[in-house]
């Protein structure tokens, strides 16, 4: 908690500390996908990549954002168990200014209710079970700073029963300017 506590603090107050650099963002994904394959299989669960072919290399935090798709896959197994398939997919926006990230399963899904809330801090979605099942109702408040620091946006879409998906955006820029 007090670490998650530090962090959030961190990004709010300094906006200017993240360590842009020109990454592929497909080998991350595919790193990604190579960290929880062995958990995955034990369970009978998959995890896919799907990533545009026209997205080049851009300047982002590598550490930051492999951070958010940590926080989402783990979010996935600690709220969704059950699920049978994680996907992870990237694609340019139509105007080609920014990559859009999705981080989709099929679990029981999220209440709509609960979805305007879901980034704020420890906002928990049934706060009954939660406390049970750890985390500090922090990680999508620090995940929507990163990607807010990074000039993006973020957004969840779910219905009940029907599966998560979190997409947020990135500049699709060279320079980490914008």
């Amino acid at each position: 908690l007090v670490e998650d506590l530090l962090t959030l603090s961190r990004l709010e107050s300094q906006p200017d500390q993240l360590n842009y650099s020109v990454q592929a963002l497909d080998e991350l994904l595919y790193e990604v996908q190579e960290s929880y394959t062995r958990r995955l299989v034990k369970m009978k669960q998959t995890i896919e990549v799907y990533i545009d072919s026209e997205i080049e290399p851009f300047a982002f935090d590598l550490h930051r954002i492999n951070q958010v798709f940590d926080n989402l896959i783990e979010n996935t197994f600690r709220y969704a168990p059950m699920f049978t398939l994680l996907r992870l997919s990237a694609e340019i926006s139509d105007d080609k200014s920014y990559i859009i990230c999705k981080v989709s399963d099929d679990g029981p899904g999220i209440p709509e209710k609960s979805l305007p809330d879901l980034f704020e801090r420890f906002y928990r979605v049934d706060k009954g079970r939660s406390a049970e099942k750890g985390g500090t109702g922090l990680g999508l408040s620090i995940l929507k700073h990163i990607i807010l620091l990074h000039g993006g946006v973020v957004r969840a879409e779910s219905k009940a029963g029907k599966g998560t998906t979190i997409v947020f955006s990135l500049p699709y820029s060279s320079s980490g300017e914008d």
